[in-house]
């Protein structure tokens, strides 16, 4: 994935919001607007989880979550599930998308297909980790990705579109679209594009040194210090801080892991309320 320098002063940036419910899209879409109106170029990554849970309950499919020996949860994603997958990514970004019209702007959800932006190698099997033995989940339609090309996004921009991303690629070895996840989704965008931030937005404060205490949260660190970072992260905080790993590693100078629930969220986050990471330590996180 070769990163795109692109022109002008301007900021460039990837955001992502997680599917979870309690994230607050509203809030981020009109932050952005206000930020795009200024001149910024932004790429908004969407999960769907919310929207999978209810789609879950009203068809009366029992969600399997899993989680690997090296201590990553990801959802199983069969057949039957990956239709009702597509379906909530769909629900996710029309919601965006009218949202981005109420503020005058054009959202553009960009969906694998020809001309796709990620490319993902499929795993089809999950590992699960289970009172101490390994348990193997096979037919799923979640993949890895291993390539990223930015002409979709540098077309949307070009057009005056918001590009929006569902977590969602193509699969490089068949016609189909195979689960991402949209963390990591957001790092390889930001990569790809040479962006100049990385912000990852979920129901949380930061990464918390203490998870029972929200006002624990780590406030700048650099990757020579990923090992106690590490430590710091549970559940789904593991993927978030390894996404902001990856984003750093593949040349963006700064991820910031931040509250999607305050008001205007990504200003926030850009202004300092959260957790920043960079390539090099900034400041003790002990």
């Amino acid at each position: 994935m070769n990163a795109v320098r692109l022109n002008g002063d301007s900021l460039t940036g990837v955001v992502k919001i997680g599917g979870a419910r309690g994230n607050s899209v509203t809030s981020l879409v009109r932050d952005m607007a206000e930020r795009i109106r200024s001149g910024e170029r932004w790429v908004l990554v969407h999960g769907a989880s919310g929207y999978m849970e209810d789609l879950c309950r009203a068809t009366e499919i029992e969600p399997v979550y899993v989680t690997s020996p090296s201590g990553y949860r990801s959802r199983f994603v069969g057949e039957k599930e990956m239709a009702l997958f597509l379906a909530a990514c769909g629900n996710y970004s029309l919601r965006i998308t009218q949202e981005f019209g109420e503020c005058g702007l054009w959202g553009l959800p960009l969906y694998p297909g020809p001309g796709t932006t990620a490319g993902a190698s499929r795993k089809d099997v999950l590992r699960s980790q289970e009172n101490g033995r390994v348990r193997l989940l096979r037919g799923n339609r979640s993949g890895t990705i291993v390539s990223f090309d930015t002409t979709p996004i540098l077309r949307a921009w070009n057009a005056g579109a918001v590009p929006l991303l569902p977590p969602l690629a193509a699969d490089e070895a068949g016609p189909d679209a195979l689960n991402v996840d949209g963390d990591r989704m957001a790092a390889a965008a930001a990569s790809a594009l040479g962006a100049d931030v990385l912000v990852i937005l979920s129901n949380v404060p930061g990464l918390l040194r203490d998870g029972s205490d929200p006002d624990s949260v780590v406030d700048r660190a650099g990757l020579d210090e990923w090992d106690v970072l590490e430590s710091y992260a549970k559940g789904n905080m593991k993927r978030k801080l390894l996404a902001a790993k990856e984003a750093l590693l593949g040349g963006v100078p700064r991820s910031i892991i931040a509250d999607s629930r305050v008001m205007d969220p990504l200003t926030s986050a850009l202004s300092g309320r959260g957790t920043e990471l960079c390539p090099t330590s900034m400041a003790a996180v002990v």
